[in-house]
């Protein structure tokens, strides 16, 4: 565990993602400050806060893939195997690693999101309901973990960085849409999933009841880093 947290600490791509949110969010306060929106128009705070939850989400799938990823982009899978011979064990100690890696991330930059829309809303003088917008940014925080660990599990049975990263957005933004299109199948999706979480958390309406969410992003989970961890057990390593 020393060692992943090492990595985490000194390795340029945790800190590189949360530069990349924190110069999104300026560039969006920015481009409002030069657009100028009318004295009191909720899009001085909503530009930010739209951003932010886009670009957490996104940068929760790089890390997840990453931690994980990294191993097999830098053909160092094969000694991290030999100094901890259990894979079971070694997948496990990453999986912790990446929990605590996503949740540290989302907490840091939906912070820094939440500073940077108050700031916003206090120059153009519009209402900022900090409560709301708290219970938002907790909601986008589960979202972006699951993410994340889903892009682990990607990384683990694709073995690649990239092909976890590739596959995680193309669920998102392509695949898991159209199965939410099929009626017996849409509300159990992973994004369905994660998207009633979130919705209980903040009070929206929601398409399952939240055991039910929980359950079926769990079973999302189980299945994608089950099958990628019982792969990696018994394949040779290169």
């Amino acid at each position: 565990m020393n060692a992943e947290l090492l990595k985490v600490r000194f390795l340029p791509t945790p800190r590189n993602a949360t530069l990349g949110i924190v110069a999104a969010l300026i560039a969006a306060c920015v481009i409002t400050l030069l657009i100028g929106p009318d004295q009191g128009s909720s899009a001085w705070h909503e530009a930010p806060e739209t951003v932010g939850s886009l670009t957490v989400t996104i940068g929760a799938m790089v890390l997840g893939a990453w931690l994980i990823g990294v191993e097999f982009a830098s053909n160092t899978v094969r000694l991290a195997a030999t100094v901890q011979p259990d894979r079971l064990r070694l997948i496990f100690t990453k999986l912790v690693a990446t929990k605590l890696l996503l949740l540290g991330f989302a907490v840091v930059t939906l912070g820094v999101t939440f500073a940077a829309s108050a700031l916003m809303a206090n120059i153009g003088s519009s209402t900022f309901d900090s409560s709301n917008t708290l219970e938002t940014f907790a909601g986008n925080l589960i979202s972006a973990v699951l993410w994340g660990l889903l892009a682990f599990g990607f990384a683990l049975l694709l073995q690649s960085y990239t092909g976890g990263v590739v596959a995680v957005i193309v669920l998102a933004l392509g695949l898991d849409s159209a199965l939410q299109l099929i009626p017996t199948v849409g509300p159990y999706t992973f994004g369905a999933a994660t998207a009633s979480i979130s919705n209980a958390i903040t009070g929206e309406a929601t398409d399952l009841k939240l055991w039910q969410a929980i359950l079926a992003a769990a079973g999302w989970l189980l299945v994608i880093i089950g099958v990628a961890s019982a792969r990696f057990a018994k394949r040779d390593l290169k």
